[in-house]
């Protein structure tokens, strides 16, 4: 996770500190309200931060059902009959959405991860790991350092997975089969 403590994946330059927004969480009781995924993504970092990992992975998984930085325009088609426009289906309908874009679905997967390795998951670690890396994530030498990963490197899993995404780093052993 990179973030301003070092160790968070945040999807944007905004720090933590200053995005939470309309998320209110003041105890471990409060529920968990976040309206978009940066106040989501806050919270599930901030729940990192307090070892309170299931509470971010599900604060995680939330933030991604909710409306990310990326506009655009979800058609619908509504009206009978031939279309204005030229065509046989009939008119359109559009209404504005915000979906998520690809750095925060990097960041929800990288995040997901890493709380997935605190809790001793490595099998849902590295998919999560392997999701982020789809999405564009290439910053192998901070998944190979991230502490919050120290869990899962080194198992068999996730050096398949460097390997496969990041294939340029030398392995002398390679060369023996290992």
């Amino acid at each position: 996770r990179i973030s301003s403590s070092a160790t968070c994946l945040a999807s944007s330059s905004a720090s933590a500190a200053g995005a939470g927004g309309g998320a209110q969480e003041s105890s471990s009781s409060s529920p968990i309200n976040p309206k978009t995924f940066r106040e989501g993504e806050v919270l599930g970092l901030r729940m990192m931060q307090d070892g309170r990992y299931e509470d971010a992975l599900k604060a995680f998984k939330q933030a991604m059902k909710l409306p990310g930085s990326r506009s655009d325009i979800l058609r619908t088609a509504n009206v009978a009959g031939p279309s204005p426009v030229g065509g046989s289906k009939g008119g359109t309908e559009g209404r504005r959405v915000q979906t998520l874009d690809e750095f925060e679905y990097q960041a929800a997967h990288y995040n997901m991860a890493c709380a997935y390795a605190s809790l001793g998951n490595v099998g849902e670690s590295v998919a999560n790991l392997k999701k982020a890396f789809e999405y564009g994530f290439d910053n192998y030498a901070t998944v190979r350092a991230d502490p919050d990963l120290e869990s899962v490197q080194g198992s068999t899993e996730f050096e398949r997975l460097m390997e496969e995404v990041d294939p340029r780093r030398f392995n002398p052993f390679k060369v023996f089969g290992k």
